[in-house]
């Protein structure tokens, strides 16, 4: 979230009497292990905005994103780079680029991008629910804007990620946005909207349509297009450090994605911190006078949000991927936007080696104190293709397991994948050779499949485990089992055409 005007800070402060009920939080409430030592970049933490020539290092930062794609951004080990894609609603159509300027972009500019990021997590869009401030689109041209990149990008890198969303805050009204959405890339396609990551921004601002309410009233978010409404939820300026108010919108979007059959995709909180900048003052009935929004008061912001998100899990609605975790990767607002926010972990008008703010001092040492983790397990193992008939005889068949790594390391982790034609426990024979896998953690995944020769009619258990040389979070989860069963006949269903349910 960026460009907030400071004007909506002074108007919102007018007739503004409420209070924050809980006592403010020292910042050095910091409610987890020390590791000392810790060093490894972690995939989960991320921040927005140039790194540049910072010393980036102490942040222990697996991934940043700068609002645009560009072919050489700044190469810091460890460190990867997310690319965005720009969007602008141009009439009924819309304009799409890979700089933050929105300057036209030729197809052969964005393929030369896309081919020097193979793999890469590719976002589209900027809060297109953010009206004027930011990429501003009605949902049914962000939904032929992510069908036209999506394709796009997909057809010159298969390897390629899409992240879809980032609203600038999960609230019913911007829930209500992302339907649309949805719904509209069906009416578009005849088909469910293809995502592979879910991105949102968490910030907790006031929602007032500017064209209904004066502007005393509408600071903050406005309304989105298409969204018909005059207003959402009211926030106070306090609120927006509210990191109960916090959690709340975390565990709102998480349980959006689940009721809309999104529940095994990864999400990333891709911005968050504290927007309001320092030197606002209000009444306290434990001060006389409190700076809402001071360094200390953005530490413990900081401290606690952070400790929710390495930690919130839930059964039902998390990312059976990572350990039903709420959230996969977040990332802090913002490397240096010192003009009109707060939080900025760097100031840009010292020089890089002494730039370090005391938000940035809390980021590290925060960091420092995230214990480095690993954690393969499988979440699927299969058949591939049809169950084989009785009437076939022996026959050779395809397995297939799903490996996820749910640790914390933005570097490769290695483990070994076997398959066994029963339980390897109680004598079960290995199938095939060793397979091996590498991949980061936050529910990063791979696909492995093994070829099983002469396997004759019947019922087979088969099993996979995977193991690693690292110490494990847990390795009761190292493996999985079932039945594959041989049929005695096949049936044929014809295909057929659902509608899209959004609750």
């Amino acid at each position: 979230m960026k460009q907030l005007w400071l004007r909506w800070v002074i108007i919102g402060l007018i007739g503004l009497v409420a209070l924050l009920p809980a006592r403010p939080v020292a910042a050095d409430d910091v409610f987890l292990p020390v590791l000392s030592g810790g060093s490894v970049p972690l995939c989960r933490l991320g921040v927005n905005g140039a790194v540049r020539n910072y010393p980036i290092h102490p942040l222990r930062i697996g991934w940043y994103m700068d609002y645009q794609a560009t072919r050489f951004p700044p190469s810091t080990p460890g460190v990867t780079y997310f690319p965005m894609i720009r969007l602008e609603q141009v009439g009924s159509g819309y304009n799409y680029s890979i700089f933050i300027s929105r300057q036209t972009t030729t197809p052969t500019q964005l393929n030369q991008v896309i081919a020097a990021h193979p793999g890469a997590y590719w976002f589209i869009g900027n809060e297109p629910d953010r009206v004027q401030l930011q990429d501003d689109l009605e949902p049914h041209v962000y939904a032929r804007a992510y069908r036209d990149l999506y394709h796009a990008i997909k057809d010159r890198d298969p390897t390629a990620k899409i992240v879809a969303g980032s609203i600038v805050q999960p609230t019913p009204i911007r829930l209500r946005y992302l339907d649309k959405v949805l719904q509209s890339y069906y009416e578009l396609t005849g088909q469910r909207m293809p995502v592979d990551v879910w991105a949102f921004h968490n910030f907790i601002l006031n929602e007032a349509s500017c064209s209904v309410f004066p502007e005393s009233q509408c600071w903050g978010a406005e309304v989105p297009r298409g969204v018909n409404i005059a207003e959402g939820l009211r926030f106070t300026v306090e609120q927006n450090i509210d990191a109960d108010i916090f959690k709340q919108q975390v565990v709102a979007f998480r349980q959006w994605m689940a009721d809309r059959g999104y529940r095994n995709t990864p999400v990333f909180l891709s911005e968050f911190g504290v927007l309001m900048p320092a030197g606002l003052f209000f009444e306290d009935p434990y001060r006389p006078e409190t700076d809402y929004f001071s360094e200390p008061r953005v530490n413990a912001f900081m401290n606690e949000t952070i400790s929710f998100l390495l930690t919130a899990q839930d059964p039902e609605i998390g990312y059976p991927g990572d350990n039903n975790r709420l959230v996969q990767r977040f990332s802090w607002y913002s490397v240096e936007d010192s003009d009109t926010h707060n939080g900025y972990l760097f100031d840009y008008r010292r020089p890089p080696m002494n730039a370090r703010t005391g938000m940035g001092t809390n980021f590290a040492r925060l960091a420092a104190s995230i214990p480095l983790q690993t954690d393969f397990y499988p979440t699927r193992l299969q058949l591939v293709g049809p169950a084989p008939l009785t009437s076939q005889g022996t026959v050779t068949l395809t397995l297939e397991a799903a490996i996820t790594n749910a640790g914390n390391s933005a570097l490769n982790q290695q483990a070994v994948v076997r398959f066994y034609a029963g339980d390897p426990d109680q004598g079960g024979t290995q199938i095939g050779t060793d397979k091996i896998v590498r991949l980061q953690g936050c529910g990063e995944k791979a696909v492995v499949r093994i070829v099983w020769p002469n396997v004759a009619p019947g019922v087979h258990d088969v099993t996979v485990v995977v193991s690693s040389d690292e110490t494990e979070v847990s390795v009761a989860n190292n493996r999985l089992s079932t039945q594959i069963r041989f049929a005695t006949q096949q049936i044929f269903l014809p295909t057929t055409r659902g509608s899209l349910n959004l609750r």
